[in-house]
């Protein structure tokens, strides 16, 4: 006998997010992300009309194909009957799970031809990421018919764990978004979403045994000027000032547990230990270190790790954690613990000589505590690679956020690891160079960087992938106070990342990628996502010509675009007299202004850049003081190459002196007369990267001989600017001097209490 169901548009609208390419696709073609690791293309298109059916072999595969019918009612305006049936027919688009299918356990089989459309999988799971493909091929003509193109897929995941991230303690987001961005990633064929639910600044979820925690945990006092990691006051009951914050009710937790689960991703919660807890201990003031007399320690947001009761909270909150969430894993964060307190602290000097312990070692004993109380409740430890200190227990799993490079030693270690790298999988990163972009992070992660990173790649011994679970890229919301903003910087680089955790190596393509995500970004608009248009900035890249000594420069958005620009000042407009062909050079200081068009439409924000050829370029330097390692560039000559590093301070363009002020020598080509020096620094404080103190240039003929020539010192209007985020700003020291070969300059880092500041430059501009 045959059961039909009429599966109505009624039932399908919850669906509508998952499919967000399920707008009427004006290009026909094949054009998927992720791409396929196998796919044929064959001759010719199925045909979807009006006596088009679904069949199905199982009543498991009704809902998976409620998707399909979702993408054809609204467009083609006609009923689609579901049949099941265990075999294919004509005219019919036929869905099949089974479990002794040859098929990988996320993978699918897909064959469309003339007749018919018949998707297998081994696992429901299989069957939903093949019907993500299957929507994304179905070409819908405005006259209400549709086309499939004929193809043979036979596709399977590259890694198992493919995720993303979201922090909820900086800034809440609501519940309504906490779903859109699980069918974001389900869209994509992720499959893990990482709820970092705690930090230093917000508990977001009800703790039922400790109502403290989000009475006055998930709540501080409102402060418009500071940023989240700054000054940070937890609002308490009676206070009449304004509170920022929220967070999830159990129930509420349910219900998106159970809606992920449903787009078949698990939901990795994360509750932050032994560090990053700064509001916990508002709540609780004695889990804090003490000193020998029993005074309080200051709150560094660091467990007292010798003080049972914070492993008794700990325990509680986990206890009702892992009712809430049915995930294998639970993440117990672990990074950058501020050990400090434990060497003050008396109960944890003792507990340290008791076991002959040193403070990374206390850390193990605090952590391992955690992953055999997890262990004897059926779940597995995972925490940030810095939990590696000292001796982590071999049972416990790693989340690697550190360089590409330091992930085969992480992986030596022996841990299950999954691939978070900050070198590209931060999303909290600037997506491009332009000074029109959005308040971001300092780090630079655009399109291309990250879609091209092989997320294996530094990795000599191939016996070590097996340690590596999969990727993932996390979301920190230090600059994303909406939901809209968080689109903002996920969209369109979410693609680049499925890809990468999906697709083989050797089956991406930046070419083919670049195509299809231009289609794939306006689909996503068209369906209310907030998708960044970054990467098709016109980004102005200058670099010095080593044989002219000239500026040369190129105009090239990430993305295809035609591209505008004028020399003079003037704002360019569509004008074939002002199109960008190819790069080209300049030996004098212009003002360049560049567009972006796509179908005679400015895409995005003019950019604006004065291109500075100046005296000192490509000339001798010698530096006094060597800048921090990671933030070395290319030595002293990175001041003299024309080459601006924007508002991304972590990009390679800029050297970083920690603690220690510029001391550069410069010899000029020709003694010449000087009107000005300016360094070209940026300031971002959450970093701890101020502007310099003082600035002063001293001129010698000779190379010996060298007197005080001007000098410039920090204002209070410069110190509002260092208060203001991440910002550009070029400090220059008037002069009227002739006649001299030689400048020497120096700049004094300002001094912090109790932490270390940078001082960043990236030119060294002798006018």
């Amino acid at each position: 006998m045959k059961n039909y169901y009429l599966l109505s548009l009624v039932i399908l609208t919850v669906f509508f997010s998952v499919s967000c390419t399920s707008n009427v696709r004006k290009n026909k073609g094949i054009n998927l992300i992720p791409y396929p690791n196998s796919l044929a293309k064959q001759k010719g298109n199925f045909k979807v009309n009006r006596k088009t059916f679904i069949t199905m072999n199982s009543e498991k595969s009704l809902e998976i194909a409620k998707l399909l019918v979702h993408r054809f009612e609204p467009h083609l305006n006609i009923p689609v009957q579901s049949e099941l049936t265990g075999e294919s027919s004509p005219n019919a688009i036929h869905l099949s799970v089974d479990s002794n299918y040859n098929i990988p356990f996320e993978g699918y089989k897909l064959k469309v031809n003339e007749k018919s459309v018949t998707l297998l999988a081994s696992s429901e799971n299989g069957l939903f990421y093949g019907m993500q493909t299957l929507l994304q091929l179905i070409y819908i003509e405005d006259k209400g018919r549709g086309e499939i193109p004929c193809v043979q897929i036979a596709d399977s995941p590259r890694f198992a764990w493919r995720g993303m991230h979201l922090d909820v303690s900086r800034h809440f987001m609501p519940t309504s978004f906490i779903k859109k961005y699980i069918d974001y990633l389900a869209a994509n064929k992720l499959n893990v979403f990482h709820w970092h639910l705690v930090d230093g600044t917000g508990w977001r979820i009800e703790i039922k045994s400790h109502p403290e925690l989000t009475d006055i945990g998930a709540w501080r006092v409102v402060k418009d000027a500071d940023k989240p990691w700054k000054d940070i006051e937890a609002w308490k009951e009676g206070d009449d000032r304004p509170k920022y914050g929220g967070y999830y009710s159990q129930e509420e937790i349910k219900e998106i547990v159970k809606y992920a689960q449903g787009r078949f991703i698990t939901v990795l919660p994360e509750i932050e230990l032994p560090g990053h807890s700064e509001i916990v201990f508002d709540c609780y003031p004695h889990l804090v270190c003490k000193d020998s007399r029993g005074k309080s320690l200051k709150n560094i947001g660091v467990y007292c790790a010798a003080n049972k009761e914070s492993y008794q909270l700990l325990e509680d909150v986990l206890d009702e954690v892992i009712e809430l969430f049915p995930s294998e894993y639970i993440h117990i964060g672990g990074d950058e613990v501020n050990k400090s307190n434990w060497k003050k602290c008396a109960a944890c000097k003792n507990l340290m000589r008791k076991h002959k312990y040193d403070e990374k070692s206390l850390q193990s004993h605090f952590v391992n505590h955690f992953d055999k109380y997890l262990l004897s409740k059926g779940r597995k430890l995972i925490g940030w690679h810095e939990i590696l200190e000292g001796d982590l227990s071999s049972s416990a799993s790693i989340m690697y956020w550190g360089g590409m490079k330091g992930l085969e030693k992480a992986l030596k270690e022996g841990h299950p690891t999954v691939n978070s790298t900050g070198t590209s999988y931060y999303f909290d990163h600037y997506q491009s160079s332009s000074k029109n972009e959005l308040p971001a992070w300092g780090g630079f992660s655009p399109l291309h960087q990250v879609y091209e990173l092989n997320p294996l790649s530094h990795i000599s011994d191939t016996s070590l992938y097996q340690n590596v679970l999969g990727v993932q890229a996390n979301v920190w919301t230090e600059h994303m106070k909406t939901p809209e903003k968080v689109e903002y910087m996920i969209f369109p680089r979410i693609f680049a990342l499925a890809e990468n955790a999906w697709t083989k190596e050797e089956n991406k393509s930046w070419e083919r990628f670049r195509t299809t995500v231009d289609e794939f970004i306006a689909d996503y608009q068209k369906a209310g996502a907030n998708c960044s248009m970054s990467a098709y900035r016109p980004i102005i890249s200058t670099k010095l010509d080593t044989l002219t000594k000239m500026l040369e420069v190129r105009i090239e958005p990430e993305l295809e675009a035609e591209v505008y620009y004028t020399l003079d000042g003037s704002e360019p407009t569509i004008e074939k007299e002002h199109l960008y062909t190819e790069p080209f050079l300049l030996d004098s200081t212009k003002v360049l202004k560049a567009i972006s068009v796509k179908n005679a439409k400015v895409l995005t924000e003019m950019e604006t850049e004065r291109l500075i050829v100046h005296k000192a370029r490509a000339c001798e330097i010698d530096l006094k003081n060597q800048p921090y390692s990671k933030y070395a560039g290319k030595g002293g000559m990175t001041l003299l190459d024309l080459e601006r590093g924007g508002k991304i301070w972590g990009n390679g363009k800029w050297l970083g002196f920690l603690n220690k002020d510029l001391d550069a020598s410069i010899k000029l080509n020709t003694a010449t007369n000087i009107k000005s020096v300016s360094l070209s620094c940026i300031t971002d404080k959450g970093a701890s990267i101020l502007f310099p103190e003082s600035i002063q240039v001293f001129v010698s003929k000779d190379g010996k001989n060298y007197q005080l020539a001007g000098e410039w010192s920090k204002t209070d209007s410069i110190r509002s600017v260092e208060e203001q985020g991440v910002e550009n700003k070029l400090l220059t020291v008037d002069l009227e001097v002739l006649n001299f070969e030689f400048v020497k300059v120096i700049a004094i880092c300002p001094k912090q209490e109790r932490r270390g500041t940078f001082i960043f430059i990236d030119e060294l501009i002798v006018e």
